[in-house]
């Protein structure tokens, strides 16, 4: 199970690197790209200013440091569909990707841009993004049918979810992770907005609308019925709150996320042979990426030298206290070891160094 980070400066690859992560992805937005469709159609996931290198020489030098320590880097093309007249650019860049900056893989989501890589025969992996929605196993054998080496697996999945596509897999394809940092309640690959910083999100404002509930019939409720569904609402508009709202927002006296993550599920992904677990925010601070890197690597380290899983989960949550609360349920993308009893990890688990 390897650490996955990101990164958007060749600047803070050594960073990296040094601090644990084991495999890198970023992405490149050339030139080429923002002039033809300018920065309001993005090539990947990222906005081209905020999330991307700039250069095929930024990114050739990532790899080569990266190289060095023998780990792969892996770039982003990740939207959710091109258009026709799009294709050519991106299986050129792509090409380019691969041949000049010698990146070991691509993560994709588009079917039609897969199949059209699997004609070029490049010399890299292909992984699928979470942005196709792979849910099941069926959905997993389907890419892998189309060349798929990697599936990154949405996060809106369970652990047992995830736990029943890994053991039905084994290790036929491999299987990546989220684990620290993406916010969002919703499931991306179903989400068609742009989250842009000038503009926010759309989603981001649910929490905060008014809404009214009635039956599509036009029934009157009966008692009590319009009170469970607003007891409903409001349960929904507090997730939303706390994994978009809450989740972006920062301490000041840190500048670091109080962020949603899955380390408590560690020990599961471990024991499953999970592949890769993801750390999010290629658009992030420096810091942001350093102190995410060291949480999760802390965790992974932990676990490898067989620690009780019930202790690896008490030494997250005690992590995490360190650089915003830690809030089993709430923040949690797995909801794994939500119950473990906060005062005995106080006592049992240390503190993160």
């Amino acid at each position: 199970m390897k650490i996955l980070a990101p990164l958007n400066s060749p600047e803070e690859t050594e960073m990296l690197l040094a601090n644990g992560a084991e495999e890198l992805y970023c992405g490149l937005v050339p030139e080429e790209w923002v002039a033809r469709y300018s920065g309001a159609i993005w090539l990947n996931r990222r906005s081209p200013a905020g999330g991307n290198l700039r250069t095929f020489s930024d990114l050739a030098r990532v790899v080569q440091q990266a190289h060095g320590r023998s780990v792969p880097v892996f770039v982003t093309l990740n939207a959710q569909t091109y258009t026709a007249s799009q294709l050519p650019l991106v299986l050129d860049l792509a090409r380019r990707y691969v041949e000049e900056a010698s990146v070991d893989g691509l993560i994709v989501s588009d079917p039609a841009l897969i199949l059209e890589l699997a004609k070029q025969d490049l010399p890299c992996a292909l992984h699928l993004s979470s942005i196709a929605a792979s849910l099941n196993v069926a959905a997993v054998r389907f890419f892998q049918s189309l060349g798929v080496r990697r599936v990154i697996l949405p996060r809106s999945l369970t652990l047992a979810e995830i736990g029943r596509i890994a053991c039905e897999i084994g290790s036929q394809i491999e299987l990546e992770v989220f684990i620290l940092n993406d916010g969002c309640i919703f499931e991306e690959g179903f989400c068609l907005t742009t989250h842009h910083r000038s503009v926010g999100a759309f989603c981001v404002g649910l929490a905060r609308m008014d809404s009214q509930s009635f039956k599509l019939s036009g029934a009157p409720w009966a008692s009590g019925e319009e009170e469970e569904i607003n007891t409903l609402l409001q349960d929904f508009h507090r997730r939303i709150d706390a994994l978009t709202n809450y989740a972006c927002s920062a301490r000041p006296q840190t500048a670091l996320p109080l962020a949603p993550c899955g380390l408590c599920a560690i020990p599961a992904f471990h024991r499953m042979g999970i592949s890769a677990v993801k750390i999010v925010g290629r658009e992030a601070s420096s810091l942001r990426k350093l102190a995410s890197l060291r949480l999760v690597r802390a965790v992974v380290e932990k676990t490898r030298n067989g620690a009780l899983e019930e202790a690896v989960q008490g030494y997250a949550q005690t992590l995490r206290e360190s650089v915003a609360p830690c809030v089993p349920g709430e923040m949690c993308y797995y909801n794994a070891g939500a119950t473990t009893n906060r005062s005995h990890l106080r006592e049992s688990a240390g503190r993160w160094r």
